[in-house]
């Protein structure tokens, strides 16, 4: 085991090729330092509170402001630092008042449970957020100091983590966005360029790495669109059209490698090979699908913007569009009819509830129930009851063991900044894994109070797994009765959701094509948007009411890939909608075909895109043939068609109207 950490610690501390990265090592050098010298101070001067506040601090901010180009996490930073400071600072004080601890922990919790909606930096923000509202408030930690030192211990924290963050950055500004982008030529399947277009725009939308968004659009589109011709063509053409999307994703990988550097003075000669020939040297048929040309056509872009690398930014988008799709998604989920309402209203349920306990139990041990309940309940409408039955067991016994450890290991309270520091050289995995980041601050709890706390250390060690136990209990026990209580569908129609997301989608498509080609339908637009959204969010969380075995069946699968497509084309969709007028015109090919996919006509087929001056929004046209495609793919399997790419009708008319209630 010792062996493996030594390993996963060494590849952290390397770059790509292998080589040492001084970038990372100054940030592991500067962890060290901060957290022994932090320990020695705390010990030292009986500072042991604020030490925590400030390392706690740091982790948060790392973990909401982070994961970007260092850009636009500095503009991360501007905002949420200051927040996260004062919750820092006022959470102790509150937790004074039961009842405002209680009204703040609610609306805190509720609104974590609604960022969703806004993207997934809304979301790891807000659930961050979350984290350190129940940490201040709940936990006691720094309520034995006064608020001037709660608030220097925050402001020194959120510093050092600006520290960290222009330490690993200064060097390199634009790094995360070329890794991003280069994903889009590595990784495949539906939502990719999505999250890449999100890091570009955030980083300064770059005119190069908008071209090469928008070539990987299209070489991405193209290469779904052979593979589709590949099922539906004999054994010898498909071998012939799999051969060459198998040559294609060996020039991509190349290409992707030029992408992530600094600079680039040439191409090495298997990034210039042109795939579709390649395949035809080695005999067969000389004739080649559109859909060849254009993976061509899309490397051919990639190659191009690569080595002339145009710093200047790309067309913005049209005024006012956050904003409105802002608005949008508030129009969208605050409704009963919204699951990720439904699932926010659950979470604050059962921290309210959660709360109550606490005051009732008034034991210091009871510090981690609330933390123990986040645990289990996590603010995820797409998750499952199996998974949070998986999660109450890890955390009752991940408690037991901790307090065991505490019990017989001399000098217990060194875990507490060691395990900070695990979670400052590990703040990616805190981002991604919202479990890791609640169990990581009950163990900082554990310790924290079990060493205040002037009572043998074995019952230390059952009171708290004893509350733990009691936390999860809650979280369940509100949660399936909000299940049922709260209007939702105890047996989900599959097929039913599957065809309404389709149909909103289409409304959503058609109008924006209609605008695309002179409509007024601004209205109208922004109405089948706010359906969309809600309609493909409660698809995402379908596969959890699915479940029942802990193990996926296809069902879910095949729901989650339909969900995780369809969300992505309207994402694009949305995108293309606030795009400037004049550009918008470039997509209307591609939302014909699109639509036509949708509907259920068989022909798989790369529009035409003219290549000009909006990379932005002829990378929106490739993505969406993409998504169409996976999300079509999805459809066929839902509906249970044994011959892939069946020509049918899915009758898509529906009694509900546009108006969002």
């Amino acid at each position: 085991m010792a062996d493996s950490v030594f390993k996963r610690v060494r590849a952290r501390l390397a770059t790509e090729a292998g080589a040492p990265d001084p970038r990372q090592r100054q940030y592991a050098a500067l962890v060290a330092i901060a957290v022994v010298g932090a320990t020695a101070i705390g010990w030292i001067f009986d500072l042991r509170s604020p030490g925590i506040v400030a390392g706690l601090t740091a982790v948060f901010a790392l973990v909401a402001a982070g994961g970007q180009a260092l850009r636009s996490d500095l503009q991360r930073f501007v905002w949420f630092t200051p927040a996260l400071v004062l919750t820092m600072t006022l959470g102790p004080l509150v937790a004074k008042v039961p009842v405002l601890a209680g009204i703040l922990v609610a609306l805190v919790v509720f609104g974590a449970g609604m960022l969703p909606a806004l993207g997934e930096h809304y979301r790891v923000g807000g659930q961050t957020f979350a984290a350190a509202t129940l940490v201040s408030t709940t936990t006691g930690i720094g309520s034995d100091q006064p608020p001037l030192v709660l608030l220097a211990s925050a402001v020194a924290g959120a510093a050092f983590a600006l520290l960290l963050r222009l330490t690993v950055g200064l060097g390199d500004t634009t790094r995360a966005t070329r890794y991003a982008v280069a994903e889009t030529l590595t990784v495949s399947g539906p939502g990719v360029v999505e999250l890449a277009a999100g890091a570009w725009r955030a980083d300064g939308a770059s005119t190069w790495l908008g071209q090469v968004l928008a070539g990987a659009a299209r070489f991405r589109a193209a290469r779904e669109t052979l593979l589709a011709q590949a099922q539906q063509a004999d054994r010898a053409e498909a071998t012939r059209l799999r051969q060459i999307v198998d040559e294609a994703d060996k020039v991509a990988e190349q290409l992707a490698v030029a992408v992530r550097s600094r600079a680039c003075s040439g191409l090495p000669a298997a990034a210039r090979l042109d795939p579709a020939e390649v395949v035809l040297r080695r005999g067969g048929r000389q004739d080649l699908p559109d859909a060849a040309r254009a993976i061509n056509q899309g490397l051919e872009r990639i190659r191009t913007a690569v080595v002339q690398r145009d710093e200047t930014p790309a067309t913005p988008p049209a005024p006012g569009g956050r904003r409105d799709r802002a608005l949008g998604a508030v129009r969208a989920h605050v409704s009963m009819r919204s699951s990720l309402f439904r699932h926010a209203l659950r979470c604050t349920l059962a921290v309210g509830f959660g709360m109550v306990i606490v005051l009732l139990l008034n034991d210091p041990s009871e510090s981690g129930l609330l933390l123990a309940l986040y645990v289990v309940l996590q603010p995820a409408a797409r998750d499952s009851m199996t998974g949070a039955l998986e999660r109450t067991g890890g955390a009752v016994l991940g408690v037991v063991a901790l307090a065991a450890l505490i019990t017989l290991l001399p000098g217990a309270y060194l875990l507490v900044p060691l395990v900070v520091a695990v979670m400052l050289v590990t703040v990616d995995r805190l981002r991604t894994d919202y479990s890791y980041l609640l169990g990581a601050l009950i163990a900082i709890t554990v310790v924290d109070q079990a060493m205040r706390l002037d009572r043998p250390l074995v019952d230390v060690a059952i009171s708290f797994a004893a509350n733990t136990a009691i936390g999860a209990a809650i979280a369940l026990i509100v949660g399936y009765v909000a299940f049922l209580v709260l209007p939702s569908s105890v047996v989900p129609d599959v097929k039913g959701s599957v065809r309404s997301t389709v149909w909103s989608v289409s409304e959503l498509l058609r109008s924006v094509r209609a605008a695309g080609q002179g409509a007024d339908l601004l209205k109208a637009m922004h109405s089948a948007h706010v359906l969309a959204m809600r309609r493909t969010q409660d698809l995402l969380g379908m596969p959890a009411l699915l479940d029942g075995t802990g193990e996926e069946t296809e069902d879910e699968r095949v729901t989650r890939d339909a969900a995780i497509a369809l969300d992505a084309l309207r994402q694009d969709v949305a995108t293309l909608a606030f795009r400037p007028e004049a550009e918008r015109a470039v997509a209307v090919p591609a939302l014909r075909a699109v639509d036509d996919l949708l509907a259920g006509k068989p022909t798989a087929k790369i529009p035409d895109a003219p290549e000009g001056s909006a990379p932005a929004t002829e990378l929106l046209a490739g993505s969406l043939v993409e998504n169409a495609l996976h999300a079509r793919a999805a459809i066929d399997r839902t509906f249970g068609y044994d011959r892939p790419w069946k020509s049918y009708t899915i009758s898509f008319v529906r009694t509900e109207r546009l108006h969002i209630r």
